[in-house]
């Protein structure tokens, strides 16, 4: 067993004494609600939902960071390297008419919105971004393949990172890390690429105050 599962073995163990006093024995008892519940793992990678809120992962994928790691395996799961390089200089064919971490129409998250400048239908894009605590510069990085997303020319599409990945252009997005639980100003460096153009960069600031969770 690495580290990392002791770890999670030992999260697991402490959720489980919390939540049921006596709990030796109340299973015994068949009392196993309040243990069902903290065992729920709706993502399916051996680590219980949770379990996931305290270690700063995102229950809802099995790779938080997007790196091709799982996390129960991952030893860092909020942080990789830019995953792509790029040597051409010709300009990516988009606006970035819209970014913001707060005050959405729904619930805060990562909000870009993106309009096509090409004469063709875009495709193939992807995004990189960190986000960097300003007051105690802890950061994560984070890496989501937007092969869901066409943007027909000069059209804009608003892609959301919030989880619900069900609706058109909705990703995954982080709400355990930084971005859920910092209350201090926060910066997000983001990169935007598709393959055969110069990397689009830009920066959204989030002003201290209280941890972004779901209005």
């Amino acid at each position: 067993m690495n580290n990392r599962k002791r770890i999670l073995s030992t999260i697991l163990a402490l959720l489980l004494l919390a939540a049921v006093p006596g709990f030796s024995g109340a299973l015994a008892q068949g009392n196993d609600n309040a243990a069902a519940s903290i065992t729920n793992d709706t993502d399916g990678d051996g680590i219980p939902d949770a379990a996931e809120k305290i270690l700063g992962t995102n229950p809802y994928t099995a790779d938080t960071d997007g790196d091709g790691i799982g996390d129960l395996e991952d030893t860092q799961p909020a942080m990789l390297k830019i995953p792509f390089s790029e040597s051409s200089t010709a300009a990516l064919p988009v606006k970035i008419t819209d970014a913001r971490v707060e005050d959405n129409q729904t619930a805060d998250h990562l909000e870009i919105s993106i309009k096509n400048t090409n004469a063709d239908t875009l495709t193939g894009l992807e995004i990189y971004y960190t986000i960097t605590d300003n007051k105690t510069g802890a950061q994560e990085a984070y890496y989501v393949n937007l092969d869901t997303l066409s943007i027909a020319s000069g059209k804009t599409e608003t892609i959301h990172f919030d989880n619900q990945v069900d609706s058109p252009n909705h990703f995954y997005g982080n709400m355990n890390g930084l971005y859920g639980t910092s209350a201090n100003g926060l910066l997000f460096d983001v990169t935007l690429h598709a393959a055969g153009y110069a990397p689009v960069q830009f920066s959204i600031e989030k002003d201290a105050g209280t941890a972004e969770v779901a209005d």
